[in-house]
């Protein structure tokens, strides 16, 4: 085991690939009401997907089932959207408890020439079509792929500033 562990530090596509593993990619479609329209979750080879229609006590139970082999929430403006509403609405969930890793607030730090890095949607050919919040999570996924990298780069080249 201590090698797997020393392997994924000095290589960083395997330390990717095991932070990846234990992230619950989340994402919400809400109204401008703050109504939860969607809800899409991976974690592993595992995802939910629920419309609004659902009671949100039941879709928040399989959140949670789903959310109890993740390490840390992986998703695309999670701190001041998504977990803001599902605090509000379920502040009891244990999943609001996890470490978060958000790759809107990386994206400048990663990629200080694109400040605001918009979540690239390439599923959506045509822009009025509906949002898929279980593809926007996997999005984010990828969009953490590039920053991880990205960091891993900043490493290397200017250490003292990784250090911060």
């Amino acid at each position: 085991m201590s090698s797997q562990s020393g392997e994924s530090r000095s290589d960083p596509a395997c330390a990717f690939q095991t932070l990846l593993e234990r992230a619950l990619l989340l994402d919400l479609e809400v109204s401008h009401t703050g109504k939860i329209l969607k809800v899409g979750a991976v974690l592993g080879p595992r995802l939910l997907a629920r419309s609004g229609k659902n009671p949100l006590k039941e879709v928040c139970g399989e959140l949670e089932r789903l959310a109890a082999g993740a390490g840390c929430i992986l998703g695309h403006n999670l701190i001041r959207h998504d977990l803001r509403i599902l605090h509000d609405q379920a502040p009891g969930l244990s999943l609001l408890q996890l470490p978060v890793i958000d790759t809107l607030v990386l994206s400048p730090i990663c990629f200080p020439e694109n400040p605001y890095h918009r979540l690239v949607k390439d599923y959506k050919l045509v822009r009025e079509s509906l949002n898929d919040p279980v593809a926007d999570a996997r999005q984010a996924a990828a969009l953490f792929q590039d920053e991880f990298q990205a960091l891993d780069g900043l490493r290397h080249t200017q250490p003292r500033l990784f250090e911060v």
